[in-house]
């Protein structure tokens, strides 16, 4: 971005994140990447994250946040990213959190319980929306939450939830009247101590510092203040405030194929065969030419997305093109960065290879490029003409 499009005082946060990401984050991110569904972990290190004011960007002042808009969270997202990709959306969940509370109206001694903590790394939170018989069809799904006077009682499972054994609390969404499709979606904060909620992991290829896995609500009561939004109005805050969600984590990958990138230019010129650095020949400095260009323009894609949403304007289009588009350009900039280091990137030793993996799982995260190319299909040419 080189700080085009961003004001001074964006510029001097971003200079202060990138210093503080490199100087702490980056050193031991291979090792931390390797621990699966740490707890101890997950918030030692979000704690520390906190401590530089970089959790709550996004968060009010008044619940001890720095007032942030979705660009300068962005920002945050970014330059973390580039340190270490499993810590990069670590700022996201309590800025929509705190956003999803003021459309819903919440009451401010739940506010007051939980952003404040989040802001401080003392409690981590998971997105629980994916079920195991539906996924991208946020509508069709099957959790029950039933009013019984001052709770609602959930049941259900919730299936693939990035930071499941971690999460300290869920940002829910069940269904209050399972007969009204998406009208009978209702969306709630629900901590993970209450009784009747458990949790198992999912394996994975990658991402096990986030740690993907299920959690399953049993009987669990919730309070009635805990209720996000109106009940049969969670699927539309789900449609207006998570579509910045696809940004961010589009934001985050590009970060960690920037870092990738960067590590490459290093190798190459560093790097000789025939007598000379490999730095030299078309076919490697081609490749790096076209990565740059393609991380920068996809960069430029989410800023924009982040101001749109800032201004309040509709964005939908928009955060669908930033998440099928961006994790394709970070994979393949990734992988040729890994080609580039030859047998050294291909080695468990290398954090590329590493990335590359994780890189895989943003393609999946919060909607594959085939959904976001129907939401971008509908946007531009009409619901009439969608694909069957």
């Amino acid at each position: 971005m080189s700080g085009f499009g961003f004001s001074e005082e964006q510029e001097m946060f971003r200079k202060m994140v990138h210093t503080f990401a490199q100087r702490e984050l980056a050193p031991g991110a291979k090792e931390r990447s390797k621990q699966e569904g740490n707890r101890e972990l997950a918030h030692k290190w979000a704690k520390k994250i906190a401590g530089a004011d970089i959790v709550g960007v996004g968060v009010p002042p008044e619940y001890g946040g720095q007032g942030g808009d979705w660009v300068t969270v962005g920002i945050a997202v970014e330059e973390i990213s580039k340190a270490d990709m499993s810590l990069g959306v670590t700022p996201v969940l309590p800025a929509l959190l705190s956003k999803s509370m003021d459309i819903g109206g919440v009451s401010e001694g739940v506010r007051q319980k939980y952003l404040p903590a989040m802001c401080k790394g003392e409690y981590l939170g998971c997105v629980s929306l994916t079920e195991p018989d539906c996924g991208s069809d946020a509508a069709a799904i099957r959790m029950k939450a039933v009013r019984e006077g001052d709770y609602y009682i959930l049941n259900g499972e919730k299936s693939s939830i990035s930071g499941a054994l971690t999460a300290d609390i869920s940002f829910l969404f069940a269904k209050t009247d399972p007969d009204a499709g998406a009208r009978g979606v209702t969306s709630f904060v629900v901590p993970h101590n209450l009784p009747g909620v458990s949790t198992s992991r999912l394996p994975d290829m990658g991402w096990a510092y986030i740690t993907r896995g299920s959690i399953f609500f049993d009987d669990v009561r919730v309070p009635v203040d805990h209720r996000l939004s109106e009940e049969g109005k969670g699927f539309y805050m789900l449609m207006g405030t998570f579509d910045v969600l696809r940004v961010f984590l589009s934001i985050s990958v590009l970060g960690g194929a920037q870092t990738s990138l960067n590590e490459a230019i290093v190798y190459a010129k560093q790097r000789t065969a025939f007598g000379q650095p490999i730095a030299r020949f078309e076919g490697v400095s081609f490749k790096i030419a076209e990565h740059a260009t393609r991380i920068e323009a996809a960069k430029l894609l989410c800023y924009r997305t982040f101001w749109l949403a800032d201004q309040g304007r509709v964005h939908t289009k928009e955060a669908a093109m930033c998440k099928w588009f961006c994790p394709v350009v970070a994979r393949e900039a990734i992988h040729d960065a890994l080609l580039i280091h030859g047998h050294v990137g291909y080695s468990e030793e290398h954090p590329i290879e590493q990335r590359l993996r994780d890189a895989i799982g943003y393609e999946l995260a919060d909607g594959p490029a085939e959904i976001m190319k129907i939401i971008v299909t509908r946007e531009l040419i009409g619901r009439d003409f969608l694909p069957y």
